[in-house]
């Protein structure tokens, strides 16, 4: 029997799901964020599914750990979007509210199902106080790394190519520089420690790669060299602070 429509989070995740094609379909498919944002939408609704269909509480818990990530990593996906002007601020906030309450969802699902009780109450979910100018809805957007991992595409979006990554190694850097800034929501959103230390590992791998691809691109610039050296400061103060963890 499927328990998983019965669910009110299936249906939010659902309904995100069913959108997040449209949202995205004016992104530019060379951007690596549009197929992790349809990826991981996906997998928010497949997790919850399996979830429900699993006895143990721990094991529901794990899968509904693998929904929490991705639900970040959406968050993280409309964050680059709205840097790169795919996306505007008002409608990314729409949409990032809208993850919150899934967010809230599952953590509140996840502790019901450890406790052997099925109750769908939505937990509190309170990332740090917000700056002035800048609202705050998730832990992972408080941390310095998190916000340097923006700064970097920021940076990027303005080289030459960088916006429309008409070139091939301008490609592969918004792909490691994308997979930095959704590694650190991820893994930040974990609850096994073991997990949070895999998502930050890949991500300060990501950085590393990203800096190695930056250094190509510079030189296939030449006789016209491109200034780096500050995208390349941002990535060692992302793999400095990643490896502090």
């Amino acid at each position: 029997m499927l328990t998983h429509p019965r669910l009110k989070v299936y249906e939010k995740a659902l309904a995100l799901g069913a959108g997040a094609e449209e949202l995205s379909a004016s992104w530019g498919r060379r951007h690596a964020i549009v197929e992790h944002f349809r990826r991981a939408s996906e997998s928010i609704i497949l997790n919850i599914a399996e979830g429900a269909r699993l006895m143990s509480g721990p094991d529901k818990a794990r899968t509904f750990d693998y929904a929490l990530g991705s639900t970040l990593e959406c968050a993280a996906c409309l964050d680059i979007a709205s840097i790169k002007g795919r996306l505007s601020h008002e409608r990314s906030s729409t949409e990032k509210r809208r993850l919150l309450e899934i967010t809230r969802m599952l953590i509140g699902l996840r502790k019901a199902w450890l406790q052997n009780v099925m109750s769908e109450e939505p937990s509190p979910y309170q990332a740090e106080p917000s700056t002035p100018g800048f609202e705050v809805l998730f832990h992972h957007e408080s941390l310095d790394v998190y916000q340097v991992g923006l700064d970097f595409m920021r940076w990027f979006v303005s080289l030459p190519g960088g916006r429309e990554l008409s070139d091939r190694l301008c490609r592969e850097v918004d792909k490691s520089a994308t997979s930095v800034v959704l590694n650190v929501a991820e893994g930040k959103g974990r609850y096994w420690e073991l997990d949070q230390r895999r998502f930050l590992e890949i991500a300060a791998a990501s950085a590393v790669k990203a800096a190695a691809y930056l250094d190509l691109y510079q030189q296939k610039a030449l006789p016209a060299p491109v200034e780096t050296t500050q995208g390349r400061e941002f990535l060692s103060r992302i793999v400095a602070m990643l490896t502090s963890f």
